[in-house]
């Protein structure tokens, strides 16, 4: 970016990082509230140092589930002071803030798919980008309908918006630059990163797109929400980073299970469609260690966990990962850098 470049020496961030490849933030109802400021507080000055790619997942949970322990999907990696945001679940302005990284920095925004623990705080994230300084008009990226929905959403709070234009003589945001994507592929590039697709399969959402960021010093990718597919061992071969969604089976089941019989009392709908839904469009963990084998990536790192609950220890996930990933695996926690 132009102005007030978001970037670090690499030193002072090795020193900070010696012991670890990953720093935590602070994971939701896990810390008291001294010890996650001062995590917070340690993870804002490893991304200040240092000017390599830095991944942070700003929600690590999976499914549209209010109070749960991990927020819903968000990840946004930073590159020679900018900024590239990957779904937008709910919580994901607050996670955004609370890493430092200001909101001038945002060169674009990227949806996955659209159920609501990906897309549900999209709209508001641009508002609230705009209002914090972001570059207008907005750049974004999705499946179709996003630009419909994009405009929809900005139609619905135009009295809102323009009040606080008026309020706070500024003008108002510029209609954002959004682009369905209806076919997987090239996605974008400018002098940080070329982004590219590829569909992945998660039903009745079509499409429904994992991601892939070549960055000058880094390759991301994401596999969005999906069941195991060859397209996204393609999409991520040789890549440093994939970030892969991961479900533990027992656990998942058992935790719908008790949803429906006496957690969570009138819950809409049938068991039998949550337990179908879930082994028709999510991974199991083994199977994404296979997928992170077959491509070759050297760090996996296990997100959108379902259950989101914290019930699976991280030597669980792990364990499972490891029967086919032979590379080093990472299980996500909100806020953490990489």
């Amino acid at each position: 970016m132009e102005d007030a470049p978001f970037n670090v020496s690499r030193r002072a961030l090795v020193a900070t990082l010696a012991a670890t490849s990953a720093l935590t933030f602070t994971t939701a109802n896990a810390a008291p509230a001294d010890d996650a400021a001062a995590e917070e507080a340690l993870a804002r000055e490893a991304l200040r140092q240092g000017d390599e790619t830095r991944l942070v997942l700003l929600g690590t949970g999976a499914g549209p589930i209010a109070g749960a322990p991990r927020l819903m999907t968000s990840h946004v990696m930073l590159h020679n002071g900018a900024a590239y945001v990957v779904d937008c679940g709910l919580g994901v302005t607050r996670q955004f803030a609370r890493t430092g990284i200001p909101f001038r920095a945002i060169r674009a925004v990227f949806i996955t798919h659209h159920h609501p623990d990906h897309n549900l705080e999209y709209g508001p994230f641009l508002v609230m980008g705009w209002m914090n300084g972001m570059q207008q008009p907005a750049r974004t990226y999705g499946p179709p309908p996003i630009v419909q929905m994009t405009e929809d959403y900005f139609r619905s709070q135009k009295v809102t918006i323009d009040f606080w234009a008026e309020d706070f003589k500024i003008p108002p945001p510029k209609p954002p630059d959004a682009h369905d994507l209806a076919a997987a592929g090239p996605v974008m590039q400018d002098d940080n990163v070329k982004v590219t697709s590829a569909l992945v399969q998660h039903p009745p959402v079509t499409p429904a797109y994992g991601y892939r960021f070549d960055f000058h010093d880094r390759s991301i990718a994401f596999s969005g929400d999906t069941v195991a597919v060859e397209a996204m061992a393609k999409l991520a071969q040789g890549a440093d980073v994939l970030v892969h969604e991961a479900m533990d089976v027992q656990a998942t089941e058992a935790m719908l299970r008790q949803a429906f019989g006496r957690r969570i009392p009138g819950i809409p709908g049938k068991l039998e469609d949550y337990l179908a839904h879930m082994r028709a469009d999510h991974t199991p963990t083994e199977d994404v260690g296979r997928i992170a084998q077959e491509a070759g990536v050297k760090m996996l790192v296990l997100s959108h966990l379902a259950p989101g609950d914290n019930s699976v220890s991280d030597v669980t996930w792990r364990d499972a990962a490891a029967r086919h990933f032979k590379g080093k695996i990472i299980v996500g926690r909100d806020l953490m850098v990489i």
